[in-house]
């Protein structure tokens, strides 16, 4: 199925009208803040995986940065509804790239986190903890508490408070970078409604319907039918913090002995203070079953 493939490039004026003068023919371009947006439409995923590769080489020769491609936003519902900042992360709240801040809690306490970088499509990467405490801790506590997931996690870069700890020091090393796996397939409306009847779950059209389902399926230890394995997309992290993902089409399987990353699926961060205050974690229930 075709789809509308978007391509992000910044860089100077000049620079950029040179570019646009070099672009193969069909390609739409819209400009945006410090840069463009190309849209252009792709079929197969070795049809995505080559307008990527033309795309990312024409722009580099031309001394620009490439950061990263997606679907057009006008054909996906990702992020929808979602108050997603265009101010960085970091101008907004004074917490730097690799460095840990606390996260208010509804109920009066702290959550904690690490930031490793923010994208200009609104994601964040973060390495979140399990240190709960009553007011914001040291970073040297930050440092040697568990993670609460088993790695970093993209978050949307949402209207939701965070407070700089006090350091000098860095919490994570930059440049990093952190795998995610994007799933292949889907399972079929039958095969939905089945699961369904299986777990006493309706409404699955709806969001509370599907978590629902979702966290039903997590207590049983079973994934969604129908998803053939998944690729690879690869959260890079520079040292001022930048964030590019870059995706691999080759398609994985999900085997028993194999330990594959977490889900590619930006989180409410909603969904992290949930889970922090003793509420469903769909964060790791996604994990587990898709």
């Amino acid at each position: 199925m075709a789809e509308q493939l978007e391509h992000f490039v910044y860089g100077t004026v000049a620079r950029l009208k040179r570019f646009r003068a070099a672009l193969p023919a069909g390609i739409e371009v819209r400009p945006t803040a410090g840069g463009i947006i190309l849209r252009e439409t792709a079929g197969s995923r070795l049809d995505i995986a080559k307008a990527v590769a033309r795309i990312e080489t024409l722009a580099v020769a031309h001394g620009l940065e490439y950061d990263g491609h997606g679907r057009d936003t006008e054909e996906t519902d990702a992020g929808a509804g979602l108050d997603i900042q265009t101010q960085a992360f970091g101008d907004r709240t004074g917490v730097r790239a690799g460095h840990g801040f606390a996260l208010p809690l509804p109920n009066g306490r702290f959550g904690h986190a690490v930031y490793l970088g923010g994208s200009r499509q609104g994601f964040l990467l973060v390495d979140v903890s399990v240190l709960v405490t009553d007011r914001p801790a040291r970073p040297d506590a930050l440092r040697e508490a568990p993670r609460r997931y088993r790695q970093p996690i993209l978050v949307w870069h949402t209207r939701f408070a965070a407070l700089p700890l006090p350091s000098t020091v860095q919490l994570a090393q930059l440049p990093c970078e952190v795998v995610f796996r994007s799933g292949v397939g889907w399972p079929d409306p039958e095969a939905i409604a089945q699961l369904e009847r299986r777990f006493a779950v309706s409404e699955t059209d709806t969001p509370e319907g599907w978590e629902a389902l979702l966290m039903a399926m997590a207590r049983t230890g079973e994934r969604l039918p129908g998803i053939d394995g998944y690729t690879l997309s690869t959260a890079r992290v520079g040292r001022t913090g930048a964030l590019k993902l870059i995706e691999d089409h080759t398609l994985l399987r999900f085997a028993d002995d194999a330990r594959w990353p977490m889900p590619w699926q930006p989180s409410g961060m909603d969904e992290v203070i949930a889970s922090l205050v003793g509420g469903a974690d769909m964060v790791a229930t996604r994990d587990k079953v898709t």
